[in-house]
């Protein structure tokens, strides 16, 4: 019956019909087909929310403060609190820190310290105690943010979240759960989780184009089924596919690589993650 399954699938991929064009901010569909360009997210006028969770942040000093400063609205999540505010002490007036006061601090707060909670909210914060156990810390700050920026009437092109892909597995797993659903919670602006060295983002079913340029020439990306198996077909990649199969237990597309093109095209029947290797920014 397995097989019957897959071949049904395979099936209704290659003869789908183009899906319905969504117009999500953070991104833009054209001919049904939806771009990315990953590496301008942070480019001077965009327009983005920064988290800060609860991982060290191994960015350069001065590529953190670019990133914090960039942001149209930030937030720190449980003992993100703890890590930004250890990161910022006493740096603002040195490197053009423009205002350590993160908009928003959420969580249960079991790993934010109380100092850092009541300095941040005696500067202007928002502090929200949230306490619900059926979700995690990240996916309930998104959660708040959707709402915080519903309520300043602020339109952001993505959400990015700084966090490194180190420590408990568990919590990275939870992670890229969270990056599955948040289309569920933010609507129009895609999750993208940013570390030193990569940052990766959910592509849903149907056609996608990536926009990169020659700093990403011979950077390895990957392409990972979440949850359950994909069919995928892409061009401009080292490793091409061509409905190629992707599950946990056969196939998945790990150490991949941009070629020379500088666009990389994608068509999936089921959502799956898209990561790669980080150029230096711009």
């Amino acid at each position: 019956m397995k097989l019957v399954s897959d071949a049904l699938r395979l099936g209704r991929f290659l003869l789908s019909a183009p899906f319905k064009a969504v117009h999500w901010a953070s991104f833009k569909v054209a001919n049904d087909v939806i771009e990315w360009h990953p590496l301008e997210l942070m480019a001077k006028g965009s327009k983005y929310a920064l988290l800060i969770l609860n991982q060290p942040i191994q960015f350069t000093t001065d590529t953190a403060v670019m990133i914090w400063n960039r942001a149209s609205i930030r937030a720190t999540v449980d003992g993100g609190t703890n890590i930004w505010f250890k990161f910022s002490e006493g740096i603002e007036n040195d490197i053009g820190l423009s205002n350590p006061i993160p908009d928003l601090v959420t969580g249960d707060f079991d790993s934010a310290e109380t100092r850092c909670l009541k300095y941040y909210q005696a500067h202007g914060a928002k502090v929200i105690h949230t306490p619900d156990q059926d979700e995690t810390d990240f996916s309930k700050c998104i959660r708040e943010l959707s709402t915080e920026l519903v309520a300043r009437e602020l339109k952001v092109n993505a959400v990015i979240a700084v966090c490194e892909n180190t420590g408990r597995l568990d919590h990275i797993l939870s992670n890229l759960n969270t990056l599955q659903k948040a289309r569920d919670i933010l609507g129009s602006a895609p999750l993208y989780l940013l570390t030193h060295s990569s940052i990766s983002w959910v592509l849903h079913t149907g056609r996608h184009r990536i926009h990169v340029d020659d700093r990403a020439m011979d950077q390895h990306c990957g392409l990972i089924p979440l949850g359950q198996p994909a069919y995928v077909t892409s061009s401009g990649l080292k490793w091409d596919m061509d409905c190629l199969k992707l599950e946990f237990g056969g196939l998945i597309s790990t150490s991949n690589k941009f070629t020379d093109q500088t666009t990389v095209t994608l068509e999936t029947d089921r959502p799956i993650l898209f990561t790669m290797t980080l150029p230096p920014w711009k």
